[in-house]
């Protein structure tokens, strides 16, 4: 064999005579075809100003020194034009259209540039990609930008498979979750934050309908730490009211009997504790004093002029007739150490909202009125001395009314709502506190 099968230059033999001449044939073939480089393909005459090593692709019909060769290798060596032997699979860098061409055997074509990997299973970039994570990127920034062809547009797209999977963006510090923000388990954007990755409260969240923004934490006041109260409009319902003259509180009554969650009185005064503007609005507590400790019972109804229901009927099931019952809770009961009524407005909230929450505070109209001489209808917080708000008659009884504001720290012990505490005070000469005196929701703050 005298020549190469791949690239054809010359073999030296071993008696060869003139073995430099093989050897340069073979190295100036090696010099054209490694790391080839072709002038154009656009030509189909020589250069005139051509340099040694120059390789170009005539372009049919091929004139001149060219002639008989279009479509093939050619390159200037030696101060001549030679035709350089081609196998398919040959690669070339086109130096004028800056592409890349194979040699299919026939005619050279461009190779194809990767502008798309579709469909590829996993990509990991300075990283590795996982069955999880199968877009993994290690990289301090990632940048997103619009096509250049486009207006100015780029949008990302999160697609979950329904309503109750989720579609988020999770935060982590050292892999551990600290906040995430999406449609998380439902169709209404969220945003949550974890102290320790397990745990996440709901700090935001957006009502997909309506575009209502709720804050679940609240807002903090940055210099006291506090969070910031939100006074919000509320459905106007008395949750206090008496159309009967009455004492000041705390009243008593005496027992008639009891059965099941009834109460009956030994006289028409439950107008006194519970109007019926209350029914499921309010829950009013009374005390059996004649029990040690007193018990509790919780009002509910007003079935007549003297019987009265109550929230659980277990809690008067050992109440009998002749037993005092208290309006006015007994000195101290917790912190109510004014003797204040209790009122649970978890029915208010509950039929308004469709919900029951503790309310942080009431806004509240307070209206009153007397026989004879000066009345007050004070409301509280937490029945503590120096809390009290409301309102005061004239001195000589006739009505007046006011705003008031109050916030209930104290939770219900029936339900999650923050009870508010009331009083009916007056001064001699005045003999009664008059109807119709109220206490009227007219704002939540929460």
């Amino acid at each position: 064999m005298s020549r190469t099968t791949r690239l054809d230059p010359p073999l030296l033999l071993a008696s060869q005579a003139d073995k430099h001449v093989s050897y340069n044939e073979a190295m100036l073939t090696l010099d054209i075809s490694v790391q080839l480089t072709i002038m154009s393909r656009a030509s189909s005459t020589p250069p005139f100003d051509a340099k040694e090593g120059d390789c170009y692709i005539p372009k049919a019909p091929a004139n001149g020194a060219w002639n008989g060769l279009h479509n093939q290798l050619v390159a200037f060596q030696n101060g001549e034009w030679q035709s350089v032997p081609v196998k398919a699979g040959w690669l070339g860098w086109l130096l004028d259209e800056g592409i890349n061409i194979r040699y299919n055997g026939a005619a050279w074509n461009p190779v194809p540039v990767v502008s798309s990997v579709n469909p590829i299973d996993q990509v990991g970039i300075n990283t590795t990609a996982d069955t999880t994570n199968r877009l993994a990127v290690k990289s301090e920034a990632v940048l997103l930008s619009h096509p250049s062809e486009a207006l100015g547009n780029l949008q990302v797209k999160l697609n979950k498979s329904q309503a109750t999977t989720t579609g988020s963006i999770l935060f982590q510090t050292n892999w551990s979750g600290r906040a995430e923000i999406g449609l998380i388990g439902s169709d209404d954007l969220a945003v949550k934050v974890s102290p320790d990755g397990t745990n996440f409260k709901t700090a935001l969240s957006i009502d997909r309908t309506n575009g209502g923004l709720k804050s679940h934490g609240g807002l903090i006041d940055p210099n006291t730490g506090l969070r910031a109260l939100t006074l919000i409009p509320a459905v106007v319902k008395d949750i206090w009211r008496s159309d009967m003259d009455s004492p000041a509180t705390p009243r008593t009554y005496v027992i008639a009997g009891v059965s099941g969650d009834s109460v009956t009185l030994t006289t028409n005064d439950v107008e006194q504790i519970y109007n019926q503007a209350l029914r499921g609005v309010s829950k009013v507590r009374i005390w059996n004093v004649s029990k040690t400790p007193a018990q509790a019972a919780w009002v509910k109804w007003n079935s007549s002029a003297n019987i009265f229901n109550v929230h659980q009927a277990s809690d008067v099931a050992s109440w009998k007739a002749g037993e005092i019952l208290r309006l006015g809770d007994p000195n101290p009961t917790s912190t109510n150490t004014l003797g204040m009524i209790a009122l649970d407005i978890s029915d208010y909230l509950f039929n308004s909202f469709g919900v029951v929450f503790p309310q942080r505070g009431l806004k509240l109209s307070v209206a009153v009125q007397g026989v004879g001489g000066w009345v007050s209808l004070d409301c509280s917080g937490n029945g503590a001395v120096g809390t009290t708000l409301g309102s005061s008659s004239n001195s000589d009884g006739s009505r007046q009314s006011a705003f008031a504001d109050i916030f209930t720290p104290v939770l219900s012990p029936i339900s999650n709502s923050n009870l508010l505490f009331l009083r009916e005070t007056l001064v001699a000469p005045a003999t009664a506190l008059a109807a119709t005196r109220l206490l009227r929701v007219v704002g939540l703050w929460v």
